[in-house]
């Protein structure tokens, strides 16, 4: 294995859980790995792009959802999206505040539980999605994303988050943040365009949109119940014309997806190809992480081409 692990994860306290947790464990079962750490923004991305050029075929990620995110990113030619190598596998070890990508795939957060289905977990292979935007400084963007992109109130709540401590946990920074978000939102006439069919778009009042090829966001808001991370579809959620009163008596069905039920949200048809057209400059969010900002974007599934390590401990207690 080959272990890119963000120090600065989880709030701070990811480098010494390596040393006194991870490290012992995978120690004691005897794994072969090597190991970096990360010294910045983005630098997950190129060391696992150079792992692959250099033959590296098991890479690791130790860190939360954005952590996730950018080792994933390095699996891909970042000119045209392709697979570097499309039979590397990508296993995950959760160190981080929201957690969200391994509630899909079924990882647990629990160090040894993780491991085992790094030795002994199946190869799931999962999409990933195509995020093309403006960035926070105007300029195009494009970057890929294994979980949840979202414009409007989510970007909003991830950028109040990221700037909090987190020391409450994921669940607990997530709630307060978008509690703090929907007091400050601002509803945006969008468009959307599903695979292209301009004839038939969707206009709507939106509190936020969500392009999903997972079910959780926030900290464990289950926002898209109905997604399946192999099936080569977006799952699109939207929620529109709400006031920050029915937003905030209303948070907690986000969290079971009693939400769907609501005549706010609409869970719209599959999809490979997603435009949205805002009247409004939003803030765009890519599993966790706030990247963009502006009136224009679009998505684009890269079906079945991350090979990710999964498992379940029941199928684990099996072998």
């Amino acid at each position: 294995m080959y272990i890119i692990i963000n120090p600065k994860a989880g709030n701070g306290k990811t480098k010494k859980r390596w040393e006194k947790e991870i490290k012992p464990l995978l120690d004691g079962k005897k794994i072969e790995y090597t190991h970096i750490f990360t010294e910045g923004p983005n630098h997950a991305t190129e060391l696992a792009r150079e792992a692959i050029k250099q033959n590296e075929d098991f890479i690791v990620a130790v860190g939360g959802d954005g952590t996730f995110n950018e080792v994933a990113n390095g699996f891909f030619d970042p000119e045209n999206f392709t697979p570097l190598n499309p039979e590397c596998k990508f296993g995950v070890i959760s160190s981080g505040t929201g957690s969200d990508f391994i509630k899909t795939v079924e990882i647990p957060k629990e160090i040894e539980g993780s491991i085992d289905i790094l030795e002994h977990g199946i190869i799931q292979k999962q999409d990933v999605g195509i995020a093309k935007f403006k960035d926070l400084e105007g300029n195009p963007g494009t970057r890929l994303f294994v979980n949840v992109a979202d414009t409007g109130l989510g970007g909003d709540v991830v950028d109040r988050v990221n700037r909090t401590t987190k020391r409450l946990g994921g669940k607990f920074s997530f709630l307060i943040g978008s509690i703090r978000g929907i007091m400050h939102h601002h509803k945006s006439l969008t468009r959307l365009i599903l695979d292209e069919d301009e004839e038939n778009a969707y206009e709507y009042n939106a509190n936020m949109t969500c392009i999903c090829i997972g079910k959780y966001f926030g900290g464990g808001m289950m926002i898209s119940p109905n997604s399946d991370s192999t099936n080569g579809k977006f799952s699109i959620i939207t929620i529109q014309d709400g006031s920050r009163w029915m937003l905030l008596t209303n948070i907690g069905k986000i969290y079971d997806g009693s939400h769907l039920k609501m005549p706010q949200v609409k869970e719209h048809d599959l999809c490979i190809n997603v435009k949205i057209l805002s009247e409004d400059p939003v803030f765009l969010d890519l599993d966790g992480e706030q990247v963009g900002k502006g009136t224009d974007f679009e998505f684009e599934i890269i079906p079945n081409s991350l090979n990710v390590i999964v498992g379940t401990k029941e199928e684990l207690e099996e072998k």
